[in-house]
């Protein structure tokens, strides 16, 4: 695949690490970022173009290939990981699991000025996808703007846009910010399960 061609989309890729190495505490190590991005720009074919050399972690924790223009980034939920791709474009994707998290959700709320009860995990996705592609990841910030929710992409008011899929419970909640509006392209492992994907992203 051609630079030309990916240039103007968001590439999403999917990936699995099964039997992920346990620490001493019996904790999963996290798969590699690195690796996730580099199957990205591969876009699942070994044999396609890709950007030039290997991405880099900037000061701002953002993911970037050197004078290339090219820019990722990556989260994963247990052996589930998702790497995004965009050119010229800062992004975001964050992927979360259902499960309790109230001290998380009662420090969302508050900067949401929402009430507890209204947060969910899928707010928690898009926040961390949209501090990731604003290079403030791992801040706890006093306010976030996130519109209210429908499918496709929305705009903030700090000028990028957030797009997520439903609130579905018990399942994985799968969130992408950008400087502007993307199309999506998917690849990766579970080439199967991509109409889903899409309908989950609205």
């Amino acid at each position: 695949m051609s630079a030309a061609d990916r240039t103007g989309v968001l590439h999403l890729h999917t990936g699995r690490t099964p039997r992920l190495p346990r620490d001493a505490f019996g904790r999963r190590a996290s798969p590699s970022g690195r690796a996730l991005l580099l199957d990205a720009a591969r876009g699942g074919d070994r044999s396609a173009g890709r950007p030039a050399g290997a991405p880099v972690h900037g000061p701002d924790r953002r993911w970037y290939w050197p004078g290339t223009g090219w820019r990722g980034s990556v989260s994963h939920v247990g052996e589930a990981g998702l790497a995004g791709l965009a050119h010229d474009v800062w992004i975001g994707v964050d992927i979360q699991d259902e499960r309790p998290r109230p001290a998380a959700l009662r420090w969302l709320a508050r900067v949401l000025d929402r009430p507890v009860e209204q947060v969910t995990l899928r707010d928690w996705a898009e926040t961390e996808a949209l501090l990731k592609a604003q290079g403030i990841a791992g801040t706890r910030p006093e306010r976030v703007d996130l519109p209210p929710w429908e499918p496709g992409w929305r705009p903030t008011r700090c000028g990028w846009w957030v797009r997520s899929s439903p609130t579905a419970p018990g399942g994985v909640h799968l969130a992408l910010a950008a400087q502007e509006p993307l199309p999506l392209r998917w690849s990766g492992d579970r080439v199967h399960t991509r109409p889903t994907e899409r309908s989950l992203l609205g």
